[in-house]
């Protein structure tokens, strides 16, 4: 295998590494198992690799987990991650399942994370969604908080559960099948494949698919102790994933105390301070008042939108409400020293 093949393979295991820190931070059980991390994401350790490492003996190689995923239409990915074994000489037992709910057209991401087997404390669940250009996050308070989606920063870069997943190196061929109505090439592999011979005791297979090249299911049990895992820590860690529901519809279920998603709609000409946040738009124009309402009453309609009633209009200030498929779009517009300013709320309401 060529040292740049070997590099590649070594920083795909650090990112899977600092995924997992994000999401399980909160689990004690878990920090002396993960490498150390600053936060900047780097590796703060010092990480010695064999330069001439012998991978697996098959011809198979999964350089990338999540390959093939954004050709998807739609698809359900769930992982269990579990461990067995000690810290510092006490028996240490949990598990954690992550499942993504992934939708190419309409575009929205669901996450959910179940932590109530990591400790006797029972983390809190983690619920977070992506769609209408925004990212919503629940806690166990049932509060929802929203944020815009930042360009590199989506739910599929930072926890797609394929991503979790370990690269292999020479896995070899086990025959063809078919798993989750889906024909597969089935492989098998061991710590070779991982770059991992002086580390562990691995034992993994995974199913691709025949058309498309994506995993569509994982299984890898490894066997460590202290120079894997870290100081007085040993025993197996299990990665258990399966995709399933490939083309078939899911949807995401918002609580409707949630903010509305980025408010998209044309704006009047000759704007200034302008502010697109989940669930509000606001900006100023010079366009008189009756002009703007003569806008968005044209122009909400052609998007799908149903006018409540008749527009609330005087000589200053102006209300509508459109409605759509559980939600409202109400504006307002007020005019004042020849400026007018543009309100547009986007909420969730009861289908």
């Amino acid at each position: 295998m060529n040292h740049s093949l070997a590099k590649r393979a070594l920083t795909s295991l650090f990112i899977f590494f600092l995924l997992l820190t994000v999401l399980a931070c909160s689990c004690s059980a878990l920090n002396g198992i993960l490498p150390a991390t600053s936060q900047s994401g780097s590796q703060t350790g010092q990480v010695s690799a064999q330069e001439n490492l012998t991978f697996g003996s098959g011809t198979f190689i999964l350089s990338d987990p999540k390959v093939g995923l954004s050709d998807l239409s739609s698809y359900t990915a769930l992982l269990t991650l579990s461990f067995d074994g000690t810290i510092n000489g006490q028996p240490s037992k949990w598990s954690k399942k992550y499942v993504m709910l992934a939708s190419k057209v309409p575009s929205f991401r669901q996450l959910t994370v179940d932590t109530s087997t990591v400790t006797s404390s029972n983390p809190d669940p983690v619920f977070i969604a992506e769609l209408d250009g925004a990212d919503y996050v629940v806690n166990a308070q049932n509060e929802c908080s929203a944020s815009a989606i930042e360009q590199g920063s989506s739910l599929s870069d930072r926890f797609e559960p394929a991503g979790f997943l370990h690269y292999v190196i020479g896995a070899t061929a086990a025959g063809n099948e078919t798993v989750n109505d889906v024909g597969v090439n089935h492989y098998k592999f061991d710590q070779f494949a991982l770059g991992q011979q002086k580390l562990t005791q691995s034992t993994g297979e995974l199913w691709v698919a025949s058309s498309g090249g994506y995993v569509v299911k994982y299984l890898l049990t490894t066997n460590a102790k202290a120079d894997y895992f870290g100081t007085g820590i040993e025993g197996a860690l299990t990665w258990d994933y399966e995709l399933t529901g490939v083309g078939k519809p899911v949807s995401v279920q918002l609580p409707t105390y949630c903010p509305g998603g980025l408010v998209n709609v044309p704006q009047l000409s000759n704007t200034s301070n302008v502010v697109n946040t989940p669930g509000a738009l606001t900006y100023d124009t010079s366009t008189s008042l009756s002009d703007a309402v003569a806008f968005y009453q044209k122009q909400i309609p052609a998007l799908g939108w149903q006018l409540q009633g008749n527009p609330d209009v005087s000589d200053t200030q102006a209300f509508m409400n459109f409605q759509q498929a559980g939600q409202s779009l109400i504006i307002f517009i007020s005019a004042d020293a020849g400026i007018t300013s543009v309100v547009i709320n986007l909420v969730r309401t009861q289908k």
